[in-house]
Protein backbone atom coordinates (compact mmCIF):
# COMPACT_ATOMS: atom_id res chain seq x y z
CA UNK A 1 0.00 0.00 0.00
CA UNK A 2 2.86 2.15 0.98
CA UNK A 3 3.97 2.08 -2.88
CA UNK A 4 0.68 2.83 -3.92
CA UNK A 5 0.82 6.32 -1.92
CA UNK A 6 4.04 7.00 -3.06
CA UNK A 7 2.93 6.90 -6.47
CA UNK A 8 -0.05 8.90 -6.11
CA UNK A 9 1.89 11.42 -4.33
CA UNK A 10 4.95 11.20 -6.69
CA UNK A 11 3.07 11.97 -9.73
CA UNK A 12 2.81 8.03 -11.71
CA UNK A 13 -0.56 8.04 -10.48
CA UNK A 14 -1.18 11.42 -9.26
CA UNK A 15 -4.36 13.06 -10.60
CA UNK A 16 -4.99 15.04 -7.34
CA UNK A 17 -7.02 18.36 -8.01
CA UNK A 18 -7.46 21.45 -5.87
CA UNK A 19 -9.93 20.19 -2.64
CA UNK A 20 -13.02 21.29 -2.08
CA UNK A 21 -16.56 20.50 0.58
CA UNK A 22 -17.67 16.84 1.52
CA UNK A 23 -18.84 13.87 -0.72
CA UNK A 24 -20.76 11.80 1.39
CA UNK A 25 -22.64 8.13 1.66
CA UNK A 26 -25.55 8.00 -0.22
CA UNK A 27 -27.43 6.50 2.18
CA UNK A 28 -26.81 9.01 4.96
CA UNK A 29 -27.92 11.72 1.89
CA UNK A 30 -31.49 9.85 1.49
CA UNK A 31 -31.78 9.38 5.48
CA UNK A 32 -31.68 13.32 5.59
CA UNK A 33 -34.35 13.71 3.01
CA UNK A 34 -31.45 13.68 -0.52
CA UNK A 35 -33.86 13.22 -3.43
CA UNK A 36 -33.88 13.45 -7.09
CA UNK A 37 -35.17 17.02 -7.16
CA UNK A 38 -33.85 17.13 -3.20
CA UNK A 39 -30.14 17.03 -3.94
CA UNK A 40 -29.00 20.03 -1.70
CA UNK A 41 -31.44 18.93 1.08
CA UNK A 42 -29.47 15.34 2.13
CA UNK A 43 -26.67 17.59 3.32
CA UNK A 44 -28.49 18.11 7.09
CA UNK A 45 -26.02 16.00 9.55
CA UNK A 46 -22.89 17.39 7.51
CA UNK A 47 -24.02 20.48 7.92
CA UNK A 48 -25.27 19.99 11.18
CA UNK A 49 -22.00 18.77 12.67
CA UNK A 50 -19.68 21.96 10.60
CA UNK A 51 -21.41 24.32 13.30
CA UNK A 52 -21.02 22.45 16.31
CA UNK A 53 -19.18 25.02 18.55
CA UNK A 54 -15.66 23.10 18.64
CA UNK A 55 -15.30 23.89 15.00
CA UNK A 56 -16.59 28.02 15.42
CA UNK A 57 -12.78 29.10 14.03
CA UNK A 58 -13.57 27.95 10.26
CA UNK A 59 -13.85 30.52 7.83
CA UNK A 60 -14.55 30.65 4.36
CA UNK A 61 -12.44 32.22 1.34
CA UNK A 62 -15.48 34.58 -0.76
CA UNK A 63 -14.46 36.18 -4.16
CA UNK A 64 -17.44 38.23 -4.56
CA UNK A 65 -19.84 35.64 -5.63
CA UNK A 66 -19.12 32.28 -3.91
CA UNK A 67 -17.35 30.25 -1.44
CA UNK A 68 -14.26 28.99 -3.45
CA UNK A 69 -11.67 28.42 -0.74
CA UNK A 70 -11.80 27.52 3.05
CA UNK A 71 -9.49 28.50 6.07
CA UNK A 72 -9.13 28.18 9.87
CA UNK A 73 -8.56 31.22 12.57
CA UNK A 74 -5.17 30.33 14.74
CA UNK A 75 -5.58 33.52 17.12
CA UNK A 76 -4.81 36.90 16.99
CA UNK A 77 -1.59 38.86 17.74
CA UNK A 78 -1.32 42.89 18.07
CA UNK A 79 -5.13 43.63 16.28
CA UNK A 80 -4.59 41.20 13.63
CA UNK A 81 -6.08 37.72 12.87
CA UNK A 82 -4.14 34.98 11.67
CA UNK A 83 -5.95 32.35 8.89
CA UNK A 84 -4.43 28.95 8.17
CA UNK A 85 -5.49 28.01 4.69
CA UNK A 86 -3.44 26.83 1.61
CA UNK A 87 -1.24 27.66 -0.65
CA UNK A 88 -2.99 26.84 -3.88
CA UNK A 89 -5.85 29.68 -3.04
CA UNK A 90 -3.47 32.20 -3.96
CA UNK A 91 -1.65 32.34 -7.19
CA UNK A 92 1.82 31.40 -7.15
CA UNK A 93 3.32 34.40 -9.38
CA UNK A 94 1.39 37.16 -7.43
CA UNK A 95 -0.16 36.07 -4.35
CA UNK A 96 -2.93 38.91 -3.06
CA UNK A 97 -4.69 38.70 0.76
CA UNK A 98 -7.09 40.86 -0.93
CA UNK A 99 -8.14 38.60 -3.23
CA UNK A 100 -10.66 37.01 -1.02
CA UNK A 101 -13.07 38.60 1.66
CA UNK A 102 -12.24 35.80 4.80
CA UNK A 103 -15.62 35.35 6.24
CA UNK A 104 -15.95 33.88 9.65
CA UNK A 105 -18.19 30.73 10.41
CA UNK A 106 -20.24 33.53 12.14
CA UNK A 107 -21.32 35.65 9.34
CA UNK A 108 -18.00 38.36 9.83
CA UNK A 109 -16.02 39.88 7.03
CA UNK A 110 -12.69 40.15 7.28
CA UNK A 111 -9.90 41.46 4.60
CA UNK A 112 -6.56 40.01 4.32
CA UNK A 113 -3.40 42.48 4.74
CA UNK A 114 -0.57 40.00 4.06
CA UNK A 115 -0.40 36.09 2.91
CA UNK A 116 2.60 34.33 3.47
CA UNK A 117 3.09 30.97 1.39
CA UNK A 118 5.53 27.93 3.07
CA UNK A 119 8.87 28.53 1.13
CA UNK A 120 8.94 24.61 0.10
CA UNK A 121 5.50 25.14 -2.15
CA UNK A 122 5.45 24.52 -5.47
CA UNK A 123 2.39 24.30 -7.24
CA UNK A 124 4.42 23.19 -10.42
CA UNK A 125 6.16 19.79 -8.42
CA UNK A 126 3.35 17.06 -7.01
CA UNK A 127 6.04 16.20 -4.14
CA UNK A 128 5.16 19.38 -2.26
CA UNK A 129 1.50 19.14 -1.55
CA UNK A 130 2.47 18.22 1.93
CA UNK A 131 3.64 21.70 1.75
CA UNK A 132 0.37 23.23 0.59
CA UNK A 133 -0.24 25.43 3.43
CA UNK A 134 -0.97 29.53 3.58
CA UNK A 135 -0.93 31.76 6.67
CA UNK A 136 -3.07 35.25 5.89
CA UNK A 137 -2.72 38.08 8.24
CA UNK A 138 -6.02 39.87 8.55
CA UNK A 139 -7.21 43.38 9.20
CA UNK A 140 -8.78 42.81 11.97
CA UNK A 141 -8.68 40.44 15.14
CA UNK A 142 -11.18 37.81 15.42
CA UNK A 143 -13.23 38.07 17.58
CA UNK A 144 -16.32 35.23 16.96
CA UNK A 145 -13.82 32.17 16.20
CA UNK A 146 -14.51 30.84 19.57
CA UNK A 147 -11.89 29.64 22.33
CA UNK A 148 -8.49 30.17 20.29
CA UNK A 149 -8.14 26.01 18.71
CA UNK A 150 -5.02 24.16 19.14
CA UNK A 151 -2.65 22.96 16.63
CA UNK A 152 -2.06 19.34 16.79
CA UNK A 153 1.81 18.70 17.97
CA UNK A 154 1.88 14.56 18.03
CA UNK A 155 2.86 12.18 15.87
CA UNK A 156 -0.11 8.97 16.09
CA UNK A 157 -2.36 10.65 13.17
CA UNK A 158 -2.08 7.34 11.65
CA UNK A 159 -5.43 5.42 12.30
CA UNK A 160 -6.97 8.47 13.75
CA UNK A 161 -10.48 9.89 12.91
CA UNK A 162 -10.35 13.25 11.30
CA UNK A 163 -13.45 15.39 10.72
CA UNK A 164 -12.77 17.85 7.76
CA UNK A 165 -14.50 21.16 7.28
CA UNK A 166 -15.14 23.66 4.89
CA UNK A 167 -17.47 25.71 2.35
CA UNK A 168 -16.95 24.13 -0.82
CA UNK A 169 -19.15 22.32 -3.31
CA UNK A 170 -20.93 18.91 -2.38
CA UNK A 171 -21.73 15.28 -3.83
CA UNK A 172 -22.35 11.47 -3.17
CA UNK A 173 -20.53 8.61 -3.44
CA UNK A 174 -22.69 7.04 -6.25
CA UNK A 175 -22.36 10.39 -8.46
CA UNK A 176 -20.05 12.97 -7.37
CA UNK A 177 -19.97 16.02 -7.39
CA UNK A 178 -22.20 18.88 -8.81
CA UNK A 179 -23.75 22.26 -8.66
CA UNK A 180 -27.24 20.33 -7.84
CA UNK A 181 -25.85 19.35 -4.64
CA UNK A 182 -24.80 22.72 -3.23
CA UNK A 183 -27.25 25.41 -1.18
CA UNK A 184 -26.83 28.47 -2.87
CA UNK A 185 -28.70 30.30 -0.67
CA UNK A 186 -27.53 29.07 2.88
CA UNK A 187 -23.99 28.62 1.64
CA UNK A 188 -23.15 26.99 5.16
CA UNK A 189 -20.14 24.75 5.35
CA UNK A 190 -20.04 21.17 5.61
CA UNK A 191 -18.18 18.75 7.77
CA UNK A 192 -17.34 14.97 7.45
CA UNK A 193 -15.33 11.86 9.35
CA UNK A 194 -12.34 9.66 7.73
CA UNK A 195 -9.62 7.59 9.35
CA UNK A 196 -6.00 8.35 8.54
CA UNK A 197 -4.93 5.15 6.17
CA UNK A 198 -1.57 6.58 5.51
CA UNK A 199 0.93 9.51 6.92
CA UNK A 200 2.96 9.38 3.98
CA UNK A 201 4.95 11.85 1.02
CA UNK A 202 8.20 11.94 -0.52
CA UNK A 203 9.49 14.76 1.82
CA UNK A 204 9.31 13.70 5.33
CA UNK A 205 6.05 12.04 5.87
CA UNK A 206 3.82 15.61 5.42
CA UNK A 207 0.61 13.99 3.90
CA UNK A 208 -2.44 12.73 5.77
CA UNK A 209 -4.14 10.24 3.31
CA UNK A 210 -7.82 8.54 3.99
CA UNK A 211 -10.34 7.09 1.17
CA UNK A 212 -14.22 7.16 0.83
CA UNK A 213 -15.56 3.63 1.88
CA UNK A 214 -18.56 2.60 0.32
CA UNK A 215 -21.35 1.47 3.05
CA UNK A 216 -20.95 -2.58 1.52
CA UNK A 217 -17.11 -2.18 1.77
CA UNK A 218 -16.85 -2.67 -2.10
CA UNK A 219 -14.83 1.04 -2.42
CA UNK A 220 -11.95 0.93 -0.51
CA UNK A 221 -8.35 1.42 -1.64
CA UNK A 222 -6.35 1.46 1.56
CA UNK A 223 -7.27 1.15 5.36
CA UNK A 224 -10.27 -0.76 6.67
CA UNK A 225 -12.81 -1.30 4.48
CA UNK A 226 -15.91 -0.17 5.99
CA UNK A 227 -16.61 3.90 6.50
CA UNK A 228 -15.84 5.03 10.27
CA UNK A 229 -19.43 6.05 10.61
CA UNK A 230 -22.45 7.88 8.69
CA UNK A 231 -20.88 10.84 8.39
CA UNK A 232 -18.04 9.63 5.97
CA UNK A 233 -16.53 11.67 3.73
CA UNK A 234 -13.63 13.16 1.39
CA UNK A 235 -13.19 16.07 0.10
CA UNK A 236 -14.75 17.32 -3.38
CA UNK A 237 -13.56 20.77 -5.15
CA UNK A 238 -13.69 24.74 -3.22
CA UNK A 239 -13.07 23.09 0.76
CA UNK A 240 -9.17 23.72 0.08
CA UNK A 241 -7.31 25.28 3.15
CA UNK A 242 -10.21 24.30 5.46
CA UNK A 243 -9.20 22.51 9.19
CA UNK A 244 -8.75 18.33 9.06
CA UNK A 245 -9.29 17.99 12.91
CA UNK A 246 -8.34 15.32 15.68
CA UNK A 247 -9.83 15.49 18.88
CA UNK A 248 -7.07 15.06 21.72
CA UNK A 249 -7.07 14.79 25.68
CA UNK A 250 -6.55 18.38 25.67
CA UNK A 251 -9.58 19.18 23.03
CA UNK A 252 -9.78 19.51 19.56
CA UNK A 253 -6.83 20.45 17.22
CA UNK A 254 -6.15 20.72 13.79
CA UNK A 255 -4.42 18.21 12.39
CA UNK A 256 -4.09 18.76 8.63
CA UNK A 257 -5.69 21.41 6.07
CA UNK A 258 -7.13 20.17 3.05
CA UNK A 259 -5.29 20.12 -0.22
CA UNK A 260 -6.15 17.52 -2.61
CA UNK A 261 -8.40 14.93 -4.29
CA UNK A 262 -8.28 12.58 -6.79
CA UNK A 263 -11.95 12.64 -7.44
CA UNK A 264 -15.28 13.04 -6.06
CA UNK A 265 -16.97 9.55 -6.22
CA UNK A 266 -16.61 6.00 -4.11
CA UNK A 267 -13.33 4.64 -3.60
CA UNK A 268 -11.34 8.29 -4.62
CA UNK A 269 -8.27 9.59 -2.48
CA UNK A 270 -7.90 13.05 -0.56
CA UNK A 271 -5.00 14.19 0.90
CA UNK A 272 -4.14 16.69 3.18
CA UNK A 273 -0.92 18.67 4.41
CA UNK A 274 -0.32 18.07 7.81
CA UNK A 275 0.55 20.66 11.22
CA UNK A 276 2.65 19.05 13.56
CA UNK A 277 5.36 18.57 10.80
CA UNK A 278 5.33 22.51 10.27
CA UNK A 279 5.18 24.21 13.40
CA UNK A 280 8.39 25.68 13.22
CA UNK A 281 7.39 27.83 9.99
CA UNK A 282 4.14 28.46 11.83
CA UNK A 283 5.81 30.08 14.60
CA UNK A 284 7.91 32.25 12.38
CA UNK A 285 4.71 33.69 11.33
CA UNK A 286 2.64 33.64 14.08
CA UNK A 287 4.57 32.29 17.48
CA UNK A 288 1.24 32.49 19.76
CA UNK A 289 -0.84 29.35 18.44
CA UNK A 290 -1.53 26.80 20.79
CA UNK A 291 -1.21 23.47 20.84
CA UNK A 292 -2.49 19.51 21.49
CA UNK A 293 -1.25 15.97 20.97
Amino acid sequence: MRCLIAALLCGSLFTGQPAGAVIILDSTWEENGGAAGREAAGFAAHEALAMEPQFAAIFGLHDGESYLGSGTWIGNDAGHGYILTAAHNFDASDPDPAAWTYWSREGTGYAGIEVHIHPLYDPEDEESSGYDLAIVVLDAPVTDGGRQPALYSGGDELGRVLTITGYGSRGIGSAGEADEYYDFEGETPAAARNVVDEVDGPNGANSLIVDLDAEDGSSSVMGEDMPVDGLEGILGSGDSGGAAWIETDGGWAIAATNTWGDDAVYGSISGFSRVATQLDWIAGIFPGFRTAE
